[in-house]
């Protein structure tokens, strides 16, 4: 798959001078085959299973690594970067999901993490991921599920070619999303929307609090 920045798109990142990345949003209003991916079954099960069936997207974007990229820099994801702590490992607050939509090699950029660090509940400590990060390594069409407490970057592009990532956030439904604007989708998206992609978008949210009021003799 292709992503290309377009001049009528609005929502689409410029590119980072420094670090030689583009990141780029809004990617339900440029094609249903965006709406497909965010509802793959595999990934909703996993992601059900960790944040329970009621699950909502924070985030849906694509990050490109230019030839020459650079690190981003470690780091946890959202919501926990923008909390003080103490972090809990459960219940998980979101779970990303980097899907390789090209191959993840040792030169090109591949995502850097440190195993089993999300245990530690805590901000990266760089010089403990400089000594423990691996790289992940993938054909296209692979993914990496992890939970928002692992600490992970990206690693220098060597190649010649692009490296493009497609990186999903599926948060607890009382998680505001990183992405204010996630639910801002064209009409014809919303026409066709699938009950599962409306209750990502938050746009069931209501009638999910009022299930679980229900459910506790509440209402």
């Amino acid at each position: 798959m292709e992503i290309a920045e377009s001049p009528s798109a609005s929502t689409f990142g410029r590119r980072n001078e420094r670090t030689g990345q583009q990141h780029i949003r809004g990617l339900l209003a440029h094609g249903e085959i965006f709406e497909r991916m965010v509802q793959h079954p595999a990934l909703i099960e996993i992601a059900e299973a960790m944040l329970g069936d009621d699950m909502t997207l924070g985030a849906y974007s694509a990050r490109i690594l230019y030839p020459g990229a650079i690190e981003m820099g470690v780091h946890v994801d959202y919501p926990y970067w923008a909390m003080r702590g103490p972090f809990a490992v459960r219940p998980p607050l979101m779970v990303q999901v980097i899907w390789m939509l090209q191959d993840f090699t040792e030169q090109n950029g591949a995502t850097l993490v440190a195993p089993r660090s999300q245990l530690r509940c805590a901000r990266p400590n760089r010089e403990d991921f400089a000594r423990e990060a691996i790289k992940i390594t993938g054909a296209a069409g692979d993914a990496i599920i992890s939970h928002g407490l692992l600490w992970h970057d990206t690693s220098q592009n060597h190649s010649e070619q692009p490296r493009v990532a497609l990186l999903i956030n599926y948060g607890l439904k009382v998680i505001r999303p990183l992405d204010s604007e996630i639910a801002k989708v064209p009409p014809a998206v919303l026409e066709r929307a699938t009950p599962k992609l409306r209750q990502l978008l938050g746009l069931e949210f209501a009638n999910s609090l009022a299930r679980d009021l229900s459910r506790d003799g509440l209402y």
